[in-house]
């Protein structure tokens, strides 16, 4: 490789492989609903493991210290997020239309009769077509196949792997595992998606699908997953010896 050919590559691998800063970071988790996420899970899983420590006796050595989610999940978006594409994420947050869909799913979303109604209602209205096909598209953009296969594969998988019973899961017992996995969290996040845009209009949406097909927004989806997957991984691992896979 000649000279010149290799100054080239040196003055522009800098500007594609620089980490996101803390500072952008920061204000990521201030503007999105992540890091409101990221602390229910927190008490979720901190309620879980006191059930599980006292239903095993464990002693406290034997807890996980929930502090180093918001840790491991920080590290990970400053470590597989650029510079670049952390600035790109931040100004998608300045699209007031995306702004409000943010704050739509913000609300944790559960079934009850109220959704699943609202939901039945649409989908058996003929004159909702469009809405559904336009609510379908963006929530494949936002809650993509991939970045859910990865939360099944760095997370679930090494749960079940590692828990009672686990060694006995062949092949194809995993896959099925994978795919009801799948189809669970593609069905619940389709719901979530149009139950949260229930009152955007058409023209909205059609902004919505926009800036969800946008790189930035893909570049965003794929590392939450996977930061998620990250926080979560040692936390689950850690409960691993007191879950049994045949009761689940």
């Amino acid at each position: 490789m000649c000279l010149k050919r290799l100054l080239i590559i040196a003055l522009f691998l800098p500007f594609f492989s620089t980490a996101a800063t803390l500072e952008q970071v920061e204000q990521y988790l201030s503007i999105s609903n992540a890091e409101e996420e990221l602390l229910l899970l927190e008490s979720q899983f901190s309620s879980m493991q006191n059930g599980f420590s006292q239903d095993n006796n464990a002693s406290e050595n034997e807890t996980y210290d929930m502090q180093m989610f918001s840790l491991r999940f920080k590290e990970y978006i400053q470590t597989h997020l650029s510079e670049n594409e952390m600035a790109e994420v931040l100004q998608s947050y300045k699209n007031v239309i995306f702004l409000q869909f943010i704050s739509a799913t913000s609300v944790n979303y559960t079934e009850s009769n109220e959704t699943e109604n609202y939901i039945k209602r649409l989908k058996e209205d003929p004159e909702a077509s469009v809405r559904l096909g336009l609510v379908e598209k963006i929530n494949s953009e936002v809650n993509n196949k991939e970045s859910m296969v990865v939360m099944f594969d760095e997370l679930m998988k090494p749960l079940m792997q590692s828990a009672k019973g686990g060694k006995n899961l062949d092949d194809e017992t995993m896959k099925q595992r994978r795919e009801s996995y799948m189809k669970t969290m593609i069905e619940s996040s389709h719901n979530e998606t149009l139950y949260a845009t229930k009152d955007f209009s058409i023209e909205e949406l059609e902004k919505l699908l926009e800036i969800a097909q946008t790189p930035a927004i893909g570049y965003e989806m794929k590392t939450i997953y996977g930061a998620t997957a990250y926080a979560l991984k040692e936390f689950f691992l850690s409960m691993a010896s007191r879950y049994d896979i045949s009761k689940h």
